[in-house]
């Protein structure tokens, strides 16, 4: 899944049917031909987030997670999933303090709630503080 978001509005939004590591190959490249190297720093960095979705879960489903080591806990099965950001437009607020303006967000594709989850966090992370 990539999410591609500026100033807290997501601007585009697809599912790649390849591996992740090649989609974020291909989504850098195109990121670097957006990227304007005299405003900001281009980043890209990795993570392991703690994700969580509602149980029961279809067999299409437990077959995704299965490589991330999925464990039920209650009603939700919890898992670490890999997220890659592309952050080119990083505003400079102070000193120590930073803004990514413009993001491309790469996950795999598990389900709608999922989805929706990172869909919150994209637009979070490049809203304009209130």
């Amino acid at each position: 899944m990539v999410i591609h978001c500026k100033d807290g509005n997501i601007v585009n939004e697809s599912v790649k049917q390849k591996d992740i590591v090649e989609a974020v190959k291909e989504e850098l490249i195109g990121t670097v031909k957006e990227w304007n190297p005299k405003e900001s720093d281009l980043m890209v960095f990795s993570t392991q987030n703690e994700a969580q979705v509602s149980a029961p879960l279809t067999k299409e489903t437990l077959e995704l997670l299965k490589p991330f080591s999925p464990t039920r806990q209650g009603d939700k099965v919890v898992f670490n999933m890999p997220i890659y950001v592309i952050s080119y437009k990083i505003e400079h607020l102070s000193e120590n303090e930073f803004r990514d303006r413009a993001v491309v967000i790469i996950a795999p594709y598990i389900n709608e709630e999922l989805k929706s989850q990172l869909e919150s966090w994209s637009v979070e992370l490049t809203a304009k503080a209130q």
